[in-house]
C-alpha cells in the first residue's frame, strides 16, 4: 500500500472575473470601473472640474452568507492605506466622506455622482450600491436625467460610454433601493482618524493613510442589498494610479467578529491574513499543490514549479524517501532493517487510506470551509460512518452522517486551520475529499 495515498492537499478556491478572490467569510474583493470620465465632465465648474480621462472605481466585499461588514480599520499593526498618484476627485459642492452622506437627490446634479468617499453598504442617503451589472432599475444619474450640473452643458454630463468601463451610466448606475431596508449603517460611527480630511468636498488629497482609525456600525453590521450579499466599501475617483491595502471586520452568523487583514507581518489573536486585501492585486503562485504557492496571492503570474511531494526526510527512518520534499515526521517509520513485512497499522498507526477500500472523492463545499464542511456523495447513502485525519493521518474527530446523497454538515468549528481529509465509510467503500480550513 502506497502511505503517500493518505496525504491529499487543499483546493484553492478562486472566484471568476476581474480582480474576485476567495476567503472563507470574505468570499471575493472586487473592484469595479465604475466610470471613466470625458471632456462634457470636465465643464462642470461647479462641482470642480472632474479631469477629463478620470476613472471612478467601486469596491466591493461579496461576504459570505449571513456574514456582515462591522467596520474598516487600521493601526499600528495594520495601517489602513488608500492612495493614488494623482488627487481624488472631491465634488466641490456636494462633497462627503461617505456615501450614505449623499443625499439621493443629488446624483442628478453634476458629477456628484462619482464622488469619491468610504461607504458601508450605501451610495446615498436612500439607495445601496451594486455593481452596474446587478443593478435592476437603470439609471437616475447619467445623460437626458443629469441637470447638467452647469451652465456650460445641460443633459450632457456623465454619457460617456468607454468599454472599459462596463455598462454605461445612462443604463445603469449600480443605485438600487431595497424594500423595508434602511441605507444608514445603524449607530454609524468613526474612531480615530477622519477620513474627512481626504475625502471631504474640496480635500484635494492623493491618500489616506492611517494606523488611528475605525469607520464602523454597531451589530449586526451591513449586509448587500442583494443575495449575493456584496458590500459597497468605497467609490474612488482619479487620474492616478489606485492601490489600497484595507483591513475589515466582519461578523459571521453565529456573532463571532473576526479581523482580516491586508498584511501578515504581525497577527494577532482573531487577525487573519488576507493578502487579496491589497490592489494591485499581488501575483503569484496560486496551486497550493506546488511549494511556491502563496496563499495571500490574488492573481497567477507562472511561478508555480515544484509540485508537492509529502514524504518521510528522515535518513534513520525505514522508509525514507529521498524523492519527497515535503516533510511529514509522523510518516516515518522506524523498526528493524526496513518497512518491508512490517505492519504499518502498529508502526504508523491512523496513517494511510486502505487502497482496496478507497472509492474515490466525495463533494465538498465551499472549500474552504468555515464553520462546517457540507459532504455529498453520488450515490443513495442512508447512513456513513466519517472519520476526520490531518495530513500525517491522524484520526481527529469521527462519527456518523445520515441522507448523504442529499448532503450533509459535520461541525469543524474547533478544528484549528489547516489542510484536513474527510472519509466516509459505507456499505459501498470508502469515499475521500480533501478540505482546508483557514
Amino acid at each position: 500500500m502506497d502511505l503517500l495515498k493518505a496525504i491529499l492537499l487543499p483546493a484553492c478556491l478562486v472566484a471568476s472575473g476581474p480582480f474576485a478572490f476567495a476567503q472563507a467569510d470574505i468570499e471575493a474583493v472586487i473592484v469595479e470601473t465604475y466610470y471613466i470620465s470625458d471632456a462634457n465632465d470636465a465643464t462642470d465648474v461647479i462641482g470642480g472640474n472632474l479631469p477629463e480621462g478620470s476613472r471612478t472605481y467601486r469596491v466591493y466585499l461579496d461576504l459570505c452568507d449571513g456574514c456582515s461588514l462591522r467596520a474598516l480599520y487600521g493601526d499600528v499593526n495594520h495601517p489602513l492605506r488608500i492612495t493614488s498618484t494623482a488627487p481624488f476627485f472631491n465634488h466641490a459642492d456636494r462633497g462627503k466622506a461617505y456615501g450614505h452622506q449623499i443625499s439621493t437627490g443629488w446624483l442628478d446634479e453634476g458629477t456628484v455622482a462619482v464622488e469619491s468617499w468610504l461607504a458601508l453598504g450605501g451610495a446615498s442617503n436612500q439607495r445601496f450600491g451594486v455593481l452596474k451589472v446587478q443593478d435592476p432599475d437603470g439609471s437616475i444619474v447619467g445623460g437626458a436625467n443629469n441637470d447638467g450640473g452647469s451652465e456650460t452643458v445641460v443633459g450632457g454630463l456623465l454619457v460617456n460610454a468607454d468599454v472599459a468601463a462596463g455598462i454605461a451610466l445612462t443604463q445603469g448606475d449600480g443605485l438600487m433601493t431595497v424594500e423595508g431596508a434602511v441605507v444608514l449603517p445603524p449607530q454609524f460611527n468613526v474612531i480615530g482618524d477622519d477620513p474627512e480630511v481626504a475625502f471631504g468636498d474640496q480635500a484635494g488629497q492623493s491618500s489616506f493613510i492611517s494606523s488611528d482609525v475605525r469607520v464602523g456600525c454597531s451589530m449586526p453590521g451591513v449586509v448587500g442589498p442583494t443575495a449575493a450579499n456584496q458590500v459597497l466599501v468605497a467609490q474612488l475617483t482619479t487620474t492616478g494610479e489606485l492601490a489600497f491595502s484595507l483591513n475589515v471586520e466582519v461578523q459571521r452568523p453565529n456573532g463571532d467578529l473576526v479581523r482580516y487583514v491586508a498584511s501578515d507581518s504581525v497577527l494577532l489573536a482573531g487577525e487573519t491574513a488576507f493578502g487579496q486585501l491589497n490592489y494591485p492585486p499581488q501575483c503569484g503562485c496560486t496551486d497550493p499543490n506546488f511549494l511556491e504557492y502563496d496563499p495571500a496571492a490574488g492573481c497567477d503570474d507562472g511561478s508555480c514549479a515544484t509540485t508537492i511531494i509529502f514524504g518521510c526526510l528522515d535518513m534513520l527512518a525505514c522508509n525514507y524517501d529521498p524523492s519527497a520534499n515535503f516533510n511529514i515526521p509522523q510518516l516515518c517509520c522506524y523498526g528493524p532493517g526496513n518497512c518491508n513485512g512490517l505492519d504499518v497499522g502498529l508502526i504508523c498507526p491512523d496513517v494511510g487510506i486502505d487502497e482496496e477500500s478507497d472509492r474515490g472523492a466525495l463533494i465538498v463545499a465551499p472549500n474552504p470551509v468555515g464553520d462546517v464542511v457540507h459532504v455529498q456523495l453520488p450515490i443513495l447513502v442512508d447512513v456513513a460512518e466519517h472519520r476526520i485525519t490531518d495530513v500525517s493521518g491522524r484520526t481527529l474527530r469521527s462519527g456518523r452522517v445520515q441522507r448523504i446523497d442529499q448532503g450533509a454538515s459535520v461541525d469543524v468549528r474547533d478544528l484549528p486551520a489547516g489542510t484536513y481529509v474527510i472519509m466516509l465509510d459505507t456499505e459501498q467503500g470508502r469515499y475521500h475529499a480533501r478540505f482546508v480550513k483557514p
